[in-house]
């Protein structure tokens, strides 16, 4: 884990966290989410939960992403979203040009690779997500954090870390 955090993406399984998100902004870590969440959220009960957030544009995927709340992509060497698919799926998603039957697990692995690609590229510290199965497990978390220079915490870890933070400024 970096020394100091100062920036958290919220992954859409974290929310709502208002306990979290006024935690942090009390230790001035900013917290905010991909256009990719805030697309996720939209109709439902959590769209106040990130209506104030700081909000990071997302990587342009057709068929995925919305025109005017997207970046055009890296495409080639150095395309990071094509290593966080491939680190994020083990290896098993579809290689672009045969990626328009997705399944619905497929779906959701691509936006999670969306999420963090928009983290990386934003340059941000930590990215806080309840998915273990995409971005823990199976070495996951060390190969990701390793390869883009982050951390990857699910919500218990980022709470301990407040309080570590927090203590250490009372001091």
């Amino acid at each position: 884990m970096k020394a100091a955090i100062r920036t958290v993406t919220f992954d859409t399984n974290v929310l709502p966290a208002p306990d979290l998100i006024e935690r942090a902004r009390a230790l001035g870590i900013e917290v905010a989410v991909s256009t990719v969440t805030v697309r996720e959220v939209d109709d439902t009960s959590w769209s106040e939960a990130v209506s104030d957030l700081p909000r990071h544009s997302e990587v342009f995927v057709l068929g995925e992403s919305l025109m005017g709340e997207a970046v055009l992509p890296i495409v080639g060497p150095g395309d990071v979203l094509e290593e966080i698919i491939r680190l994020v799926s083990g290896g098993s998603f579809p290689r672009r040009g045969g990626r328009e039957q997705l399944t619905r697990g497929q779906a959701n692995q691509l936006r999670d690779a969306m999420i963090l690609e928009t983290h990386v590229r934003s340059g941000r510290d930590a990215l806080v997500t309840a998915d273990s199965r995409a971005f823990i497990k199976f070495g996951r978390r060390e190969a990701l954090q390793e390869r883009f220079g982050t951390s990857i915490l699910l919500p218990p870890e980022f709470a301990q870390y407040l309080d570590t933070a927090r203590a250490r400024d009372a001091v």
